[in-house]
């Protein structure tokens, strides 16, 4: 001990920092050579790991850790509509946009360990009384472990990204970046329902997705954040934008779902009654002459009634049978929650019924349900409270709320990443820094003018 200290006497900080400079690298070098060299001799997934590994490393000391976690972020983002595209056999238990979305927020771990402790107590609350209420019903539950699992899903797929961001908080064009990848990712999504994904189900498109109704959902909440890019991007994009979006209204038709059609809609109507502007509502009408087009030519026999959301919604293809089984689950969910009305029978075996409400009602009972309708509604006010543009994030939102009432899906990423996007705007950032005269005026600036 002696001799250490005497060392350290004479050693001062000014070599003790280049014997650090000289050191660290070779120990880095030498922790990779020895993570690296032996997953990259396990075979071709070995090696990609390895290959993305390194490569993620050159970005991050390339750009910096938050830029990095943006990128790797909004590629997670973009994955996410794409839900079966899982290409690594031994990771097949989750699709790459979860692995991708991990990564991301692994990296962006150090900056959000610097925030301070976020001020959604409305969102936290309820998202602490769920689970807390999901861990009694589990622990009442025949099949407890059943119940758990599904309560870990519930946190990882809808609670994780809504907290991250809200402690996040990054510049207003992270949010634009993220809800402008959806969009693209779900234009990705119809490419491969056309080349390399499926088209089943009676002849409904499916893409990667892993049921043609979560195609059809993915396209109607992509379609919703259309607005908010409109008034966000440069006027001269708006061309890019509207074409984006009329390749997500083709997403929700070639998928069958009945009830993205019709929230889709509804979610147009409700854009024009938020914006009361004459010229949204001549524009929209304008755009919806080509798909007026398309449903007379279904009507009239010019299309296969069988085989698309038209049909389907006029009682033909598979609705027969789908409706069906829906009233059969939701007897099934209606049951269970009859039977423990208070706090539910656990989240294991009710999670099918086609509406997330009742879902919700028999698995974790009216305490359970009451706490969740608080949750989905302070991510709403959240969206709806925002100032400017970025108001228009409530949309998506309503429109997840509407399809709730005929969707089983509760707690997946592909959802999530968009109704997690308004806890990404600071309050008081509108909308993305631009150049006035290149963007649409604000509602307020045309009620002003």
């Amino acid at each position: 001990m002696a001799v250490l200290e005497s060392v350290k006497e004479r050693v001062g900080p000014r070599e003790r920092r280049a014997i650090r400079a000289a050191v660290l690298p070779v120990l880095v070098v030498g922790v990779l050579l020895v993570v690296l060299v032996p997953l990259s001799s396990l075979g071709g997934v070995g090696a990609g790991l390895a290959l993305t590994f390194a490569v993620g490393l050159v970005v991050l000391a390339a750009v910096g850790v938050e830029s990095t976690a943006v990128a790797v972020l909004a590629i997670g983002i973009a994955l996410s509509p794409l839900d079966n595209f899982r290409p690594i056999g031994a990771l097949a238990f989750a699709s790459l946009s979860d692995l991708v979305l991990l990564a991301g927020l692994l990296v962006l771990l150090p900056v959000l360990l610097r925030k301070p402790l976020p001020s959604e107590w409305l969102f936290l609350a309820a998202a602490g009384g769920l689970v807390v209420v999901g861990l009694v019903s589990s622990a009442g539950a025949e099949e407890s472990g059943a119940s758990l699992n599904s309560l870990l899903r519930l946190l990882v797929g809808a609670l994780l990204l809504p907290v991250a961001f809200m402690v996040w908080r990054p510049s207003r064009r992270v949010v634009v970046g993220f809800a402008l990848m959806y969009v693209v990712g779900n234009v990705g999504n119809l490419v491969a329902a056309y080349t390399v994904g499926e088209a089943s189900w009676d002849g409904r498109r499916i893409g990667y997705s892993t049921h043609p109704n979560v195609m059809g959902l993915c396209g109607m909440l992509a379609l919703a954040l259309v607005p908010f890019l409109l008034r966000v991007l440069p006027r001269r994009w708006s061309w890019l934008v509207l074409l984006l979006g009329a390749a997500c209204a083709w997403n929700v038709w070639v998928s069958g779902s009945r009830a993205a059609l019709v929230v889709a809609v509804a979610v147009a109507v409700l854009f024009v009654a938020l914006e009361r502007r004459v010229e949204v509502a001549l524009a929209l009408f304008g755009l919806a002459i080509p798909a007026l087009w398309i449903v007379g030519n279904a009507l009239t026999g010019g299309g296969s009634m069988q085989n698309n959301v038209l049909g389907r919604l006029l009682g033909g293809g598979t609705a027969a049978g789908s409706d069906a089984e829906r009233e059969y689950l939701a007897k099934v969910a209606l049951d269970a929650f009859t039977s423990h009305p208070v706090l539910g029978i656990g989240l294991g075996d009710v999670m099918e019924a086609h509406n997330i409400y009742l879902q919700v009602a028999a698995a974790v009972g009216i305490v359970g349900t009451a706490v969740y309708l608080v949750l989905l509604a302070s991510v709403a006010l959240r969206a709806i409270t925002l100032p400017g543009p970025s108001a228009l994030l409530a949309l998506p939102v309503l429109g997840y709320a509407m399809i709730g009432l005929m969707t089983t899906i509760l707690w997946d990423r592909y959802v999530w990443a968009v109704l997690a996007l308004p806890f990404l705007v600071r309050l008081g950032d509108g909308a993305p820094e631009a150049d006035p005269a290149d963007t649409v005026p604000s509602t307020d600036q045309w009620e002003t003018a």
